[in-house]
């Protein structure tokens, strides 16, 4: 289990990376484009391993059904990020071209949000942090529906990974 915690740290770490650059460039590049496919292909592992230190007392089936949607929707878009770069075009152009991406979208939505709820519900973690899921998870998803200035999504997401990060890190030293 601590080689998936391991792997959420790494892709989150990736995360907050590609946002503190977006933010630096006011845009995005490649190496943001890089780095937001790394924490696709690591981020979906350390919430599983999440789950699975929250769920080691008992079954946790608001658990396991988020993360493991998060899971899936995670390598349902790993490579997206890098199809957009290669494209030329936006995140959204680039879905209205490429609609099928929407439903790991969607599937990432829905997942976190069960996992939120689970952070609340079983009370192994701080209940700040499942508060943080739900506020990360609505607020990266509301931003560009409402048109939102994109700082206001890197900032969240830095909270966001950062939080994911911290219950990694408290994960790892219960299972020393």
């Amino acid at each position: 289990m601590k080689y998936l915690l391991y792997a959420g740290i790494l892709g989150f770490s990736f995360w907050i990376c590609s946002e503190v650059i977006e933010i630096y460039l006011g845009g995005y590049n490649s190496a943001v484009y890089y780095l937001t496919t790394l924490y696709h292909a690591f981020a979906g592992f350390g919430v599983w391993g999440l789950h699975k230190t929250q769920s080691d007392e008992k079954t946790n089936y608001l658990s396991l059904v988020g993360a493991a949607i998060v899971f899936i929707a995670y390598i349902g878009i790993a490579y997206f990020p890098i199809q957009v770069m290669n494209s030329g075009l936006t995140f959204a152009e680039f879905l209205d071209v490429i609609p099928a991406y929407k439903i790991p979208g969607a599937l990432w939505f829905f997942g976190m949000i069960a996992f939120g709820i689970s952070i609340l519900k079983t009370r192994h973690f701080p209940a700040w942090t499942g508060v943080v899921f739900l506020l990360g998870t609505i607020m990266f998803t509301a931003t560009p529906l409402l048109k939102w200035p994109v700082i206001v999504v890197n900032f969240t997401n830095i909270i966001f990974a950062a939080t994911v990060i911290y219950l990694c890190i408290i994960s790892l030293r219960e299972h020393k």
